[in-house]
């Protein structure tokens, strides 16, 4: 997707560099500055970096995609795209991070944090991690008991956002657990039942939750999250990090916190 946005604006800029020898088939104005041509394009400005050459850096959207973007001095040409110096540090990758994603980041948090969620391990616990979990997920399970250590000794808390999209009947089962008195403890009776097939289905408490679990779905898919478990959590900079789909050992051992 990325590569394909860069391709089209390139295309875009070229035209508009170019603008001074097609007036004839170009609206652009032979002194218009080609960020007014890129943003007729649809990209959102958001603001404008220092770099080390002469070049000034821009951070725009496109169809919330970020990218950054290079003007020249005079404002008549522009590079869409990474820009690297010669140690292959990307010029733009920090104003994407502070103008974009964290913004973006801390709204989602804000998201999440105001969802209906099911709390799992000790509310004090230091370490949050927003999951989104259908009952029927073998990897959602897996994962879970990777935490459990860290869970039992009061270092990580989950807050379950439970969905309902894998198989046929995980909704009504998810919907059964977000019906219950307690959704805390109908979950924990899901994982030790899941051997043989999980918490039976309740179709009055599945009534009362199904609104529950429908918008956890459509949470998810707004946010564009396509798999679980996704976690999102703060790392040990206080940054805020989404993963998709079964951490890898790695992303494990950053998720929690070692």
């Amino acid at each position: 997707m990325k590569k394909m946005l860069i391709g089209l604006l390139l295309a875009i800029v070229v035209i508009a560099g170019g603008a001074y020898f097609f007036t004839q088939h170009s609206t652009v104005d032979k002194q218009g500055d080609v960020l007014s041509f890129i943003k007729k394009q649809g990209v959102t400005i958001i603001d404008s970096f220092e770099t080390p050459s002469k070049l000034t850096g821009y951070v725009g959207t496109y169809k919330d995609e970020p990218m950054s973007i290079y003007v020249t001095p005079d404002k008549r040409y522009a590079v869409v795209g990474d820009l690297i110096d010669a140690d292959g540090k990307n010029l733009g990758a920090d104003a994407i991070n502070q103008l974009v994603t964290k913004p973006k980041n801390e709204k989602l948090w804000q998201q999440l944090e105001e969802a209906d969620w099911v709390q799992d391990g000790d509310k004090n616990a230091p370490r949050i991690i927003y999951t989104f979990t259908d009952p029927y997920c073998p990897y959602c399970h897996k994962f879970r008991e990777m935490a459990e250590p860290y869970i039992a000794e009061g270092k990580v808390q989950f807050r379950h956002i439970i969905v309902g999209i894998l198989q046929q009947k995980s909704l009504a089962a998810a919907a059964t657990i977000m019906g219950s008195d307690s959704p805390e403890e109908a979950f924990q009776q899901h994982r030790q039942l899941s051997e043989k097939g999980g918490i039976a289905i309740d179709n009055a408490k599945a009534s009362k939750g199904n609104d529950i679990v429908l918008a956890n779905n459509h949470l998810m898919e707004d946010l564009h999250m396509h798999a679980t478990p996704t976690n999102v959590y703060r790392d040990n900079d206080g940054e805020i990090q989404v993963v998709e789909g079964m951490p890898v050992q790695q992303e494990i051992k950053r998720i929690f916190g070692e």
